[in-house]
């Protein structure tokens, strides 16, 4: 960049340079001594001054003269209507009796209109001494006792307990099995393993895991909901397994539950539920 611009600054104070040198040849070449006295210019300025007055005269005196204007029929119109004005008819008086008797005649009927009478004063009297009485019975009774603050924290956090318990109360009513009854009779099933981690169904021979989740879907967890089945739970199961019918007789579900659900770990059944059986 700063060489480009040294380059243009070369070329530029060259080019600049290159003109003097040329107009001072030029000005050498052509020059002309036109100079002359004071006086010639003087006389040469006036003849000029002379001829260019003469000339503008010459083309003034060359101009046509104004026509005159014909202001006749301006003036006749003017001279009309100073006619016209002058015979405007006089103004007749306007005769203002009728409104000024209508005026009078109506102030006659607004001075004959009698004046309202004051209204009669209301006596508060007896108002203001009620509310005088009132107010010294008011200020006569005994100030209000000051009750201690009642401290409700331990209602709070019995009802706090009572709200847990509720909770516990419903949860376990939502796992309640279905009860039998005489005319449909069926095992006990869970809509939820509500009671502890449901149990490995897969530790009974011949249960796989399809058989499993099929158990689970028909809500059965735990090894002590099979180990109470009777002979018509059994039966009743066995149509709810589909494919797998025949399994729960053949391979003795019921007493290996019964082995498996007093071992360690196993979920035991819950105690409403002993009770209710």
């Amino acid at each position: 960049m700063t060489y480009l611009l040294a380059k243009y600054a070369l070329v530029f104070l060259l080019a600049l340079i290159s003109g003097i040198l040329f107009g001072r040849w030029m000005t050498r070449r052509s020059f002309v001594d036109v100079s002359e006295s004071y006086e010639d210019l003087r006389d040469a300025a006036a003849r000029s001054d002379t001829a260019q007055w003469n000339k503008l005269w010459g083309r003034l005196d060359a101009l046509p003269k104004p026509k005159e204007v014909d202001l006749s029929n301006l003036t006749d119109r003017l001279d009309g209507l100073a006619y016209a004005i002058g015979n405007f008819p006089e103004p007749r008086p306007v005769n203002f009796a009728p409104v000024e008797g209508k005026l009078e005649a109506l102030s006659k009927t607004v001075s004959a209109i009698p004046t309202p009478a004051a209204p009669n004063e209301v006596d508060l009297r007896p108002v203001t001494n009620k509310l005088e009485v009132l107010t010294a019975r008011i200020d006569a009774l005994p100030a209000p006792k000051e009750v201690p603050p009642v401290n409700l924290m331990p209602i709070d956090q019995r009802l706090g307990a009572i709200e847990t318990e509720l909770g516990r109360l419903g949860r376990r009513l939502e796992a309640v099995p279905q009860t039998k009854s005489a005319a449909n009779s069926g095992p006990a099933t869970l809509k939820t393993a509500s009671y502890g981690n449901k149990d490995n169904l897969r530790s009974i021979f011949g249960v796989g895991p399809m058989l499993e989740e099929l158990l689970n879907h028909h809500g059965i967890f735990y090894f002590w909901q099979i180990a109470s089945w009777t002979d018509r739970d059994i039966a009743i199961m066995d149509e709810r397994l589909d494919t797998f019918k025949g399994r729960i007789v053949r391979d003795n579900w019921v007493e290996q539950a019964k082995q498996l659900s007093g071992e360690p770990g196993s979920a035991q059944q819950p105690t409403e539920m002993r009770i209710s059986a």
